[in-house]
């Protein structure tokens, strides 16, 4: 083949790089799996909570109850998960997690009392929580290097895409007022499930991921790094994660940091329209704009911290957010224009924060530890989001309306010790948390050169430091 005929797929390919899109080829079945899943997940998003109001005679309060003792019976779910993933995979385990969910969402429709209730909840509760630990692991062994970073980006956006085009679709079909709305969403949502299940069962034949390693290729045999610790059985155990200092600090610092996620969800709300007076539109507003940036700048965003260490890229993700508390700290009583562009500014502060420190965040979670741990660590990952998420909402409502400066203070002091605590972890084990792709120096070859490029697979470094594939990882398939 002539040089002019590999200009056009090496421009190609460096356009791809430039708006950080993973090589997608041969793996169409995984982007629609995951696209179907999130668009089910969007259209129930709006009967989250309501279903049982409008199909049965339970109280508010009786489903809020239920649903609180559902989650709580739940939490020792994650770390059983994270042993089903070590010991069977993270594909058979993400089939699972949606087939589980498909009969936990038809069963919505036999809920007739609080207890049944609590049953349900529970069962998809269960899929949930396998759901986060099964994912990261699953594209971990699809990808790895900067390529594992464009992935968890690229998925994510497309998630928020079609959880926004889901939640439209239930939104309009709910407003329709037709009595067999919320049914309806609901079958739909366990359809999706079920064929998201079916495509990760045959992802395809250009697909091949790893199944759980024997224990001799449980890790590199090099020394340093966690995967080096210990051998056999005990190195996928959890002894290996508890004696391993840097996964210590990181599990301290992300349940830190993580308290940040809370000022879209939980904060804004009630800050903006009880406390400051704003107008009542402009929570959901600015939800929007924090989900549009996702979607349009989340690829693009990552491809340009490829070189950036994933330690430091959180380091600044933290600074953004610390940004973000400051501004709405001085926002100004009652509606005005400068108020409203203060809280835009700092949704978009936020966001390039949350952008730039996600896929960071999962693709470390996600390789810091031993291959045969892996699933035991992301199900303590999982841990720690389900501290903020119960102990949040109590934080926020204690203080948000008479101790607003000390809120505040203390969402800036957890997010603070969370961005030190990655920068103690990145230097504890800068081969772990190193950048997904080493810096360039010298020139680009030119297209059609025979030479590898800085970003060839076989050349990018991986989480533990090395380049190209290393024991344990023979059996998988790099996207494209």
């Amino acid at each position: 083949m002539t040089e002019d005929e590999h200009a056009p797929r090496s421009r190609k390919a460096r356009l791809a790089d430039r708006l950080g899109v993973p090589r997608l080829s041969g793996n169409g079945r995984i982007v629609t799996a995951t696209a179907l899943d999130s668009f089910g997940v969007g259209m129930f998003i709006p009967l989250n909570f309501l279903f049982f109001l409008l199909t049965t005679d339970l109280t508010v309060q009786q489903v809020g109850y239920g649903t609180s003792l559902a989650t709580l019976l739940s939490l020792p779910v994650a770390p059983l998960a994270g042993i089903a993933v070590d010991r069977w995979g993270p594909k058979a385990s993400l089939v699972a997690n949606n087939l589980i969910s498909t009969v936990g969402f038809l069963c919505y429709l036999l809920v007739d009392s609080q207890a049944s209730l609590v049953v349900v909840l529970f069962v998809v509760l269960c899929a949930e929580r396998l759901y986060w630990v099964a994912w990261p692991a699953f594209v971990a062994d699809l990808a790895e290097g900067e390529e594992l970073d464009r992935w968890y980006a690229f998925t994510a956006a497309g998630k928020n895409a079609s959880v926004g085009l889901g939640g439209a679709a239930g939104g309009a079909l709910l407003g329709t007022g037709w009595s067999g709305a919320a049914v309806l969403i609901v079958v739909v949502n366990a359809g999706t499930s079920a064929i998201t299940a079916l495509l990760f069962a045959y992802p395809g034949r250009g697909v091949r991921t790893a199944a759980a390693p024997p224990p001799e290729a449980a890790a590199p045999k090099a020394t340093g790094g966690a995967a080096d610790e210990s051998a056999g059985d005990e190195e996928g155990g959890w002894r290996s994660l508890l004696g391993d200092r840097t996964v210590f600090v990181l599990i301290g610092a992300q349940t830190a940091f993580v308290f940040a996620w809370l000022i879209p969800t939980t904060v804004l709300p009630v800050y903006l329209v009880a406390v400051r007076g704003l107008p009542p539109w402009l929570p959901s507003t600015a939800f929007t704009l924090n989900a549009l940036l996702i979607v349009v700048a989340q690829s693009a965003l990552t491809a340009r911290l490829a070189t950036v260490r994933r330690s430091r890229v959180v380091v600044r993700s933290a600074a953004l957010m610390l940004a973000t508390l400051l501004l709405l700290a001085v926002l100004p009583a009652a509606g005005s224009a400068v108020g409203v562009a203060l809280v835009f500014a700092a949704v978009a502060l936020f966001t390039f924060g949350q952008m730039a420190a996600t896929p960071a965040m999962t693709a470390v979670s996600a390789t810091v530890a031993p291959r045969r741990a892996r699933g035991r660590y992301l199900s303590v990952v999982n841990l720690t989001w389900t501290v903020s998420a119960i102990t949040g909402p109590a934080l926020v409502g204690a203080l948000i309306e008479d101790h607003t400066l000390l809120l505040w203070a203390v969402l800036a002091v957890l997010t603070a010790l969370g961005g030190l605590g990655y920068h103690v972890a990145g230097r504890m084990a800068p081969e772990r948390l190193g950048a997904p792709r080493a810096r360039v120096t010298g020139p680009e070859p030119p297209a059609g050169s025979r030479h590898r490029s800085p970003t060839d697979p076989a050349r990018t470094p991986r989480a533990d430091g090395r380049t190209g594939r290393g024991p344990g990882r023979g059996r998988t398939r790099r996207p494209g």
